[in-house]
């Protein structure tokens, strides 16, 4: 959930034939009289349109029967490799933190649907569908393609090995997307979030007020060229990459991985630098800080923020300021357990997590909270830990007395 925004060869080949070798989608195709079918495209070979239908059997069609939009769609299409969808993980986490990566290709990302009286239109890349009750203009179409693909490809990449995979049942991930806000909350958004992910409803959920789009006549189209307005889209993306992990992280965890993810320099031609994280760290906790700017913070009390519920964290999001010190708080503490705790290798928190992929209760998930990361210490001395560490980052971190999000749940 995140509220409106204020961002290795062997690795890259791998992710390469990871993109291209994914089923193409269905889409429905009209004739010229009318006639329609449901087929994925194949090729354009000469004046016809190869065509795979649905039993897996191919279907060549004279260009010159179909309607003129499907000529012109096909004309604008390349042939896509009918081979089976990579499986999940086939990209594999990186040995060391990436730096950079752009995606190989750009990713192919073909119409579903079109329905204009039924109001559904659903488009897909190699790992998404993304389906919106809008018509999305085709430079939004290719630009969520290259969000979806980049940070799918960086959830799997970073050493973290979260391995993502779609939800049970599913073998794609799904996002929709609402042009009215009204909709959006009807179909189980939170007051005060731009965006949520909803493990019941194995999607992510965003409003398009919340991405840097507008309506041109029907039709969806990208409004400026500020990376920033993708924050809550890529911040979402990345909880839905962690589906299988929900239930066994803490709520500070769960947000603090998006937070990071969201912090991280998005590349508009597909991809992220991890370049000058420094740079990246001070001008996130500097959009963080609602009470003026500067390269300082104040943190939410980390016995209360390592210990905060959903419940709690949910009932922030209609207090002035609160959200943002959660968010900013779970994010400073993310990066920390990344780059800074221990040697700064993420040793600890990924052993953390490996222990946590098989704990069977709430006592083991706190056992392993202490071994990896209290590592013996109380919430002050870790606290301390983390105020000398993020001021040799520029960081200036104060705390809030324990109570912001109510009494805490646990003591140390």
């Amino acid at each position: 959930m995140k509220l409106p925004s204020f961002p290795v060869l062997a690795a890259l080949l791998i992710s390469a034939a990871a993109l291209r070798a994914q089923s193409p989608a269905l889409r429905t195709w009209t004739s010229a009289d009318g006639r329609k079918m449901e087929a994925a495209f194949v090729a354009l070979e000469g004046d016809a349109v190869k065509v795979r239908m649905a039993n897996g059997s191919t279907v060549d069609v004279p260009l010159a029967r179909l309607s003129a939009e499907d000529q012109t769609f096909a004309k604008s299409q390349t042939a896509a490799p009918a081979t089976a969808a990579a499986a999940p993980g086939e990209v594999a986490a990186s040995k060391t933190w990436p730096r950079s990566f752009s995606l190989p290709d750009r990713p192919e990302v073909v119409v579903v649907k079109e329905d204009a009286e039924k109001n559904e239109y659903i488009y897909r890349s190699p790992h998404y569908e993304f389906q919106c009750d809008s018509k999305l203009g085709s430079n939004v179409v290719r630009e969520f393609g290259r969000i979806f693909e980049s940070t799918w490809m960086l959830n799997c990449m970073l050493p973290l090995d979260l391995k993502p995979q779609p939800e049970k049942l599913r073998e794609i991930f799904l996002a929709r997307l609402f042009t009215n806000k009204s909709d959006y909350m009807e179909a189980g958004g939170i007051e005060g979030s731009a965006g949520v992910y909803m493990t019941s409803k194995k999607a992510l959920m965003v409003p398009l007020s919340s991405l840097g789009v507008k309506m041109v006549g029907s039709r969806v189209s990208l409004e400026n060229n500020s990376d920033d307005d993708m924050a809550t889209l890529i911040h979402e993306i990345t909880h839905q990459m962690m589906n299988h992990w929900m239930g066994r992280l803490p709520t500070w965890f769960v947000e603090g991985s998006a937070e990071y993810v969201e912090m991280l320099e998005y590349k508009r031609n597909g991809g992220f630098s991890l370049i000058g994280l420094n740079r990246q760290l001070q001008g996130y906790a500097k959009r963080m800080n609602y009470s003026g700017g500067g390269k300082s913070f104040t943190m939410i009390d980390l016995e209360e923020l390592m210990n905060i519920d959903f419940a709690r964290w949910a009932a922030a999001l209609g207090k002035d300021g609160a959200a943002t010190e959660n968010y900013g708080s779970a994010g400073l503490l993310t990066y920390y357990f990344y780059h800074l705790d221990g040697n700064g290798d993420a040793a600890n928190i990924i052993a953390y997590l490996r222990e946590i992929e098989n704990v069977k209760s709430n006592e083991e998930e706190q056992a392993a909270v202490k071994k990896h990361l209290m590592r013996e210490r109380t919430y002050a001395q870790l606290g301390e830990d983390v105020k000398k560490a993020l001021r040799k980052e520029g960081i200036d971190i104060s705390f809030f007395p324990s109570g912001k999000n109510g009494p805490a749940t646990s003591s140390n």
